[in-house]
């Protein structure tokens, strides 16, 4: 379908208004709700992208540490609270630019990049950063497949980052912090 004859989930402004349901704002005091939003949006994304696991991971000391996950299936490989250092991830090398944000194959290319061999288990890649209001990292959004994901595009990656900032609004009001740009800062 062309972008003209988009509609739904198919067009990026679709994609928005989908995303902004799914994350429709809730009482920062209400943290379960919070949670069930964000996990409802990975879930969202993961369908959509055709994806096994998305996931949002938090760089704390060094480390990519798993937040929130959504999975295709109850056995995950990943977990909450499971980390490993962020020097060894992809997720870094996405944030500083030495990755794309799509890699169609990880696992054809993982020795070219010196990624750890448990990447040696991941078809299809995708992942933007995850910014708060202020600008500060907070960590990324990624989603991996087990096989090649040709499928992956540009507009995937924009898909991406609108589900980020949402993600970043609904953890901004999980902390009880700023959720919109300071107007004095632009």
């Amino acid at each position: 379908m062309n972008s003209a004859g988009d509609t739904g989930l198919d067009s990026l402004d679709g994609w928005a208004a989908h995303i902004a349901a799914v994350t429709a704002r809730v009482d920062p005091r209400a943290g379960g709700m919070i949670e069930r939003s964000i996990g409802s949006l990975l879930g969202v994304v993961r369908e959509q992208l055709q994806l096994e696991v998305v996931f949002v991971g938090e760089f704390v000391d060094g480390n990519r540490v798993f937040r929130h996950i959504a999975t295709r299936t109850d056995d995950a490989v990943i977990k909450p609270g499971e980390f490993h250092p962020t020097a060894e991830t992809i997720c870094q090398r996405i944030v500083d630019g030495r990755l794309p944000s799509v890699m169609h194959d990880v696992a054809s290319v993982r020795e070219r990049y010196g990624l750890p061999a448990y990447y040696g288990l991941i078809g299809g890649h995708i992942g933007v950063p995850v910014r708060l209001a202020d600008g500060t990292l907070y960590g990324i959004l990624c989603g991996f497949s087990f096989t090649a994901a040709p499928h992956l595009q540009e507009r995937d990656v924009k898909r991406m980052e609108m589900a980020a900032h949402a993600t970043a609004r609904l953890i901004a009001q999980a902390e009880g912090r700023d959720i919109e740009p300071d107007a004095a800062a632009h």
